[in-house]
């Protein structure tokens, strides 16, 4: 019995002897600080440009999206009750006027508004070559400039953006809210049928340099320049107006000479690239750089990267009417990549159309496509909606500046 109880002892003096610990919280128990919640970014402008475009693309059939891609000629000096129907109709995307389509200033100008005030909406581009020299559209002999070349010499960044500005002022004085200007090819071969003088420089350098200078200031004008011909159009010995030229220069040379000023302005933001109808055997052996995918999505597209409007050549022209029918030229051209096919051949509308409409039900132009090439051409739209709005210049104004320029 004595050794019960001393055994008891003993165990209730070492439970005695042991330090009591503070039971601690599980981690699950422990209160955590409150995060406070930051505010979302506030939309920014590109944010709320992008949405505003995705929400007029839900609002536009088929139909119209395939307008939009295309730019047209018109036939005659005004406009037809034709011409004038489908502009009321359609969302065409530009409308081309040409030399034959010009005889005064007055009818001009009544030809330009009529467009204007006709088209359905979102506003169509209306172009026009104007480039100076013996590309010159305008129909009064005092508004002319000269020669890209001659305007070029001795020429800095400064004066080729004042050539710019007349160029923008005189297009916007006439109607137009695009002009096919600037010429960034290199003058490298003097037996040229189609540059010559046309070209700023025979140095690629220059030609960049001046270029690029000659694009801003046509920019702030709030005509839409559109540089030319991609991806080169000086070292050719065929004028595309009538055959194909081909080109055999390797990538290296390209890069160093033809493609060096539209990556200059393509860095430099140019918005709209014509691409030219030449065979280019390093890039692509079967199909002129104007249908070519290789060209246009692989080399101008990712390895450039512009973002912005890609636009053919005329298709009505040697190097591809006699190789390819219209309507099947301008389908391969936007399924390869361009985002805009131009067309002088009034009339041609619904051939063409028709041809785009059913590479889009055989998805070989698929619904991202389409709607990505959209949403190009009305994003440049409206980054020059204002500008439709701005006063133009007085015609005693544009003959000051064209004569500070001779």
């Amino acid at each position: 019995m004595k050794k019960v109880v001393l055994i008891g002892c003993l165990l209730l003096a070492g439970c005695a002897q042991e330090t009591t610990e503070p039971t601690k919280p599980s981690q699950s128990e422990t209160k955590q600080p409150t995060e406070e919640k930051k505010p979302k970014p506030e939309p920014t402008k590109e944010d709320r440009q992008q949405a505003q475009l995705k929400q007029q693309l839900k609002t536009m059939s088929t139909s119209e999206k395939i307008d939009q891609l295309l730019y047209i000629g018109v036939a005659g000096t005004e406009l037809s009750a034709d011409d004038r129907k489908l502009l009321k109709t359609h969302a065409i995307g530009g409308v081309l006027l040409l030399g034959g389509n010009i005889t005064s200033e007055e009818q001009l100008l009544t030809f330009t508004r009529a467009i204007q005030e006709t088209n359905q909406k979102p506003y169509a581009f209306v172009g026009i070559d104007e480039e100076g020299g013996r590309v010159s559209r305008v129909p009064d002999q005092r508004l002319r400039l000269p020669t890209s070349q001659r305007m070029a010499q001795g020429a800095d960044d400064a004066k080729m953006e004042d050539v710019g500005r007349t160029l923008g002022h005189l297009s916007r004085f006439y109607g137009f809210n695009m002009d096919f200007a600037p010429v960034l090819d290199v003058n490298s071969n003097p037996n040229n049928p189609i540059i010559g003088d046309r070209a700023l420089s025979a140095d690629p350098n220059t030609v960049a340099t001046l270029g690029t200078a000659l694009m801003h200031g046509m920019q702030e004008t709030g005509t839409i320049p559109v540089v030319k011909h991609f991806p080169g159009h000086g070292n050719t010995s065929v004028d595309s107006h009538v055959g194909l030229p081909k080109v055999t220069a390797s990538k290296e040379e390209l890069k160093r000479t033809e493609l060096l000023p539209f990556q200059e302005a393509i860095q430099e933001g140019a918005e709209m690239v014509m691409v030219a109808h030449i065979l280019y055997p390093a890039y692509d052996d079967t199909n002129p750089s104007s249908l070519s995918k290789p060209i246009l999505t692989d080399l101008l597209r990712q390895q450039l990267g512009f973002n912005g409007v890609i636009i053919t050549d005329d298709l009505v022209m040697g190097a591809i009417t006699k190789q390819y029918g219209l309507a099947e030229a301008a389908r391969q051209s936007l399924v390869n990549g361009a985002d805009m096919a131009m067309f002088s051949e009034a009339g041609a509308y619904t051939k063409v159309h028709a041809e785009v409409m059913q590479a889009v039900k055989e998805k070989t132009l698929t619904p991202e496509m389409l709607d990505g090439k959209v949403i190009r051409i009305l994003k440049l739209k409206q980054t020059y909606a204002d500008s439709q709005e701005q006063q133009r210049p007085t015609k005693s104004e544009l003959i000051q500046q064209v004569e500070a320029l001779n």
